[in-house]
C-alpha cells in the first residue's frame, strides 16, 4: 500500500494520537440510539475525562448496565 492510495484514517493514527474532529465524532454518534440514561452515563465520562490528567476511568457494569464509575486520580511529583 501507497501512501497515495491509503485510507484517510491511517492519516489520523499516522503520529499515535488519533485525530478525534468534531465532524467524525458526531458522524459516529447520530449512528447510536442511547437511551437517556446512556446518554448521562456518558455525559459523566466525559466530565471525567475532561478533568483528569492522569489517572484510570473504570466503568462496572451489570447485565448490560453501567452501574458504577471509579476514578482514580495519579499526581505526578517531580
Amino acid at each position: 500500500m501507497t501512501l497515495e492510495t491509503a485510507s484517510p484514517d491511517l492519516d489520523r493514527v499516522a503520529s499515535g494520537v488519533v485525530d478525534t474532529s468534531r465532524s467524525q465524532a458526531d458522524d459516529q454518534f447520530a449512528e447510536l440510539s442511547l437511551t437517556e440514561e446512556e446518554k448521562l452515563v456518558l455525559a459523566r465520562v466525559a466530565d471525567i475525562l475532561r478533568k483528569i490528567q492522569f489517572g484510570t476511568v473504570v466503568l462496572v457494569v451489570q447485565d448490560g448496565k453501567v452501574v458504577q464509575v471509579e476514578m482514580a486520580e495519579k499526581f505526578r511529583l517531580r
